[in-house]
């Protein structure tokens, strides 16, 4: 699903769809200090232009120093690896024998770029927020290595009500996010879905 948050910086700033699909299936790993940014509604629309796209397929989001085989079997990664399953416009969180439940997300390209992603959750809490930086593309063009965050919660109920407030949430988290024992995650393409 194609999306942006109108209006973001400058012109230089692209939007696109994004395959990365579990990154917020995943919520219990990504819980900022103090909350998340979260929405009623979802803030992104259709887009005019498109950016890479992760690389469908198994991905891993896990610390810097979280060292593995991609590919052993899932029981076989360890606690510092949570599995995403990636997919056109939804993600999962893949168990060793079965798929969890898959979340609709939409992916706004920028510096950083943003994740919107469905959290399962009805009412105020309906859409939750990330950073998402890319870091790393194959030979292709896919997106294959990147870091992700929590939106920081940018009020009392967290709740973002624009664009620019989520852009905003999503840039104050990204340093602590990535400091020790931060919320923030490395995504990185493990392998094709089997």
């Amino acid at each position: 699903m194609m999306a942006y948050f109108p209006p973001v910086r400058d012109s230089r700033e692209r939007v696109g769809r994004m395959n990365l699909a579990v990154v917020a299936a995943a919520s219990a790993l990504f819980t900022a200090p103090g909350g998340q940014a979260v929405s009623p509604t979802p803030l992104a629309r259709a887009p005019e232009m498109a950016s890479p796209d992760p690389k469908p397929g198994l991905w891993t989001l896990a610390r810097e120093d979280c060292r593995f085989n991609t590919r052993s079997d899932l029981d076989r990664w360890p606690d510092c690896a949570d599995p995403l399953q990636v997919g056109e416009r939804a993600m999962s969180r893949p168990l060793p024998d079965a798929a969890g439940a898959a979340r609709r997300f939409v992916y706004a390209a920028g510096d950083p770029g943003i994740l919107q992603v469905e959290t399962g959750r009805p009412g105020a809490e309906a859409w939750s927020y990330y950073g998402f930086r890319p870091l790393a593309v194959d030979t292709e063009g896919w997106v294959i290595r990147a870091r992700i965050w929590p939106a920081a919660c940018p009020r009392p109920g967290c709740q973002v009500r624009t664009a620019a407030e989520a852009l905003a949430a999503v840039r104050k988290a990204e340093a602590a996010a990535f400091a020790d024992q931060g919320a923030g995650r490395t995504a990185v393409w493990a392998r094709r879905a089997r």
